[in-house]
């Protein structure tokens, strides 16, 4: 998959787009600034739970595979040996949590396309949303998702991938 992947994008190990992760449990988190994704120990917006500790690949793909001129993407993209999972974060400020939640689809959605176009993914597929909220500007919660379950049948559908409204991923 890694080979794949730098085919299709030649400068992810130039730009540093990809990072391999054994630890038990770390956190995503996508900076507001530089709108790229980092891995964090905490206060993140997204965690991962790996607790057999094995290789989980993290691509940042907003401001790294694609810029801002290549059109909205997905934030990130975490995988292992058996699933491919697209990430899209969104922190509300405003409170327009449905208005992030539609957005967040689209750009799950072109982004999925892309890869499913240029690279032969034999991992299981999903996406997930996660909008979350902050009650300052030093601690971020997790707010509960809604279902949409027209949008998750749009995505079993029509691009063979299961959508999640969530913050968190258990690799197994």
């Amino acid at each position: 998959m890694i080979n794949s992947l730098k085919e299709v994008f030649p400068h992810l190990d130039e730009k540093k787009c990809l990072q391999i992760i054994t630890k038990e449990s770390f956190e995503i988190f996508d900076h507001e600034e530089d709108k790229k994704c980092y891995i964090v120990e905490e206060n993140g917006q997204f965690k991962v739970n790996n607790l057999q500790q094995k290789e989980i690949s993290f691509i940042a793909v907003d401001e790294c595979l694609f810029t801002s001129s290549d059109g909205s993407r997905a934030d990130c993209i975490i995988f292992d040996d058996e699933v491919f999972c697209f990430i899209e974060l969104k922190h509300c400020k405003n409170k327009n949590i449905s208005r992030n939640r539609q957005k967040a689809k689209h750009q799950l959605m072109a982004t999925i396309e892309f890869f499913k176009e240029k690279i032969d993914i034999e991992q299981k597929l999903e996406a997930y949303i996660c909008v979350t909220c902050s009650t300052n500007e030093e601690k971020i919660t997790m707010t509960p998702r809604a279902k949409n379950e027209e949008a998750q049948l749009e995505f079993e559908e029509f691009l063979d991938t299961q959508l999640f409204y969530k913050c968190d991923k258990k690799f197994n």
